[in-house]
């Protein structure tokens, strides 16, 4: 596979998610001199494309992931968290629309609790990790986002959509 997605914990320099377009993510808890697969997630079809990685701002064993499957004619939202490092995985899709592939995921620099997602159909937002999704309406058509970054400095929550531009 292709390495497509990474992302490196802010708490433990140590720690490393990657994912590929092949449905691996691979972790390294030292610094890359050893890694470990992950490649089964439940519910979600073998070979499924890695759309993004989040490590955890607040708990170093906790990382988020999101899955894309449209190649399969597959558009369900996949979004997945594991509290050990990856060892496991548990779906925090919940209420996401069923025909809503999932691009990118964030969270919050200072509400452990506060997620955010950029699906195919437009911005959704968890106050509860996830457990229950809000889609943002206001000012914001239905649109494909297909990335997003926090400006810490700004405190502005910054999403890059597809044919529209970007909103802040």
């Amino acid at each position: 596979g292709t390495g497509v997605s990474i992302s490196e914990s802010r708490l433990d320099e140590n720690m490393l998610y990657t994912g590929t377009d092949d449905g691996v993510i691979s972790i390294t808890t030292d610094g890359g001199k050893s890694w470990k697969k992950s490649g089964s997630f439940p519910g979600i079809p073998e070979f499924t494309y890695v759309s993004d990685l989040m490590a955890d701002r607040f708990d170093a064993n906790t990382v988020y992931a999101t899955f894309d499957n449209r190649k399969r004619d597959d558009f369900k939202p996949y979004v997945m968290k594991s509290t050990d490092k990856g060892n496991s995985w548990v779906s925090i899709a919940s209420n996401l629309p069923e025909n809503g592939t999932v691009h990118t995921i964030d969270q919050d620099t200072e509400v452990p609790g506060l997620l955010f997602v950029g699906t195919e159909f437009g911005f959704y937002f968890s106050i509860d990790a996830g457990m229950e999704w809000t889609k943002l309406t206001s000012g914001m058509p239905t649109i494909a986002v297909r990335d997003m970054t926090l400006q810490e400095r700004e405190n502005d929550l910054v999403l890059a959509t597809f044919g529209r531009g970007l909103y802040v």
